[in-house]
């Protein structure tokens, strides 16, 4: 099996210049080496293929995960001139303007993550108070209220730990939080296989599209009042542990500050604990271990799966 992902693109299929931001934290090759053992006598023996291989950095030479001898190398900027293709296909030019990239890494670079955020795709949500917004004059044309913006997000890495896939995130503004609300289909972006261009951009079309419906069901979810003991008793039904539950009703009374006390302001006290390595929900371990990005990535799956519970639904029908 070939270690290099084959991933199909031409010079015709670039995009023209300028269009989407490049990469850069990211943006950097991996290779694998032989890993070694030490004999009682000391000498050292080369393991086979098949017992393991290192995954290196080119660029420093940093070590980033073990992996057996069938493992793909799926590279960076290789992922990134498909996504890239795929988001011209997807989206026109005014889809397009003035596109934001973040970038974050783990363990330094075994877990990458980027994200292109669409603007121009935004959306508002009218919360039951009124909201300072941010940035509304450039995001909302001067809504008070919050302001959704569009983002498609891609995984890599380089460990084994997971396959490539991409997400569509949806980042309110007013604060930074991002929920994290719908994932392509992984079996289809493993190491080991081609990405499809033309259906990564066939997906990416149908999230955007999907994404109006989306902002109809957190609408009724920020028009629905509940009490904080039934934003409590459905955290503990969703299987969310009880010094968790806490922390998230400390923060879900912060939010009805600003959003009054509603379904979405649940959700947000969520998505703010999966995005932020705060006081309230400090990373453990990330003062002296770059686990940051791999560590809010995983509470955003959690999240997932609190949103995706019966006892959520029931809270938020209307």
């Amino acid at each position: 099996m070939n270690n290099i992902v084959d991933i199909k693109w031409t010079p015709e299929t670039k995009l023209v210049e300028g269009i989407l931001p490049s990469i850069d934290q990211v943006n950097f090759k991996a290779k694998h080496t032989p890993l070694y053992i030490m004999r009682d006598s000391g000498a050292l023996e080369q393991l086979t293929k098949d017992q393991g291989q290192a995954v290196i950095r080119t660029d420093t030479g940093a070590f980033l995960g073990r992996t057996g001898g069938r493992y793909g190398i799926a590279q960076n900027p290789e992922i990134n001139d498909v996504l890239c293709e795929a988001i011209e296909t997807a989206f026109n030019r005014s889809d397009r303007k003035d596109v934001e990239l973040k970038e974050s890494i783990s363990d330094g670079g075994a877990f990458s993550k980027w994200t292109y955020t669409f603007p121009s795709l935004g959306a508002p949500i009218r919360q039951l108070r009124d909201a300072t917004g941010y940035n509304a004059a450039r995001y909302g044309q001067g809504y008070a209220d919050t302001w959704l913006n569009f983002s498609i997000s891609i995984v890599n890495s380089f460990n084994g730990l997971t396959p490539v896939y991409v997400t569509s995130e949806h980042q309110d503004v007013s604060c930074l939080n991002s929920l994290t609300m719908s994932f392509k289909d992984t079996t289809r972006l493993r190491h080991s296989t081609n990405i499809d261009v033309t259906k990564l951009a066939d997906w990416m079309e149908s999230e955007a599209l999907n994404f109006k419906t989306k902002i109809a069901v957190w609408q009724s979810w920020a028009n629905k009042s509940i009490t904080s003991d039934q934003a409590a008793e459905t955290l503990k039904l969703c299987g969310v542990s009880d010094r968790l539950t806490k922390q998230l009703m400390d923060q879900f009374e912060q939010e009805a500050d600003s959003r009054g006390r509603s379904v979405w302001a649940l959700a947000s006290s969520l998505s703010f604990m999966s995005t932020h390595n705060s006081e309230r929900f400090g990373v453990r371990g990330s003062a002296k271990k770059d686990n940051e990005a791999r560590s809010l990535h995983a509470r955003q799956n959690q999240v997932l799966k609190i949103m995706d519970q019966p006892a959520w639904a029931e809270m938020a029908a209307a």
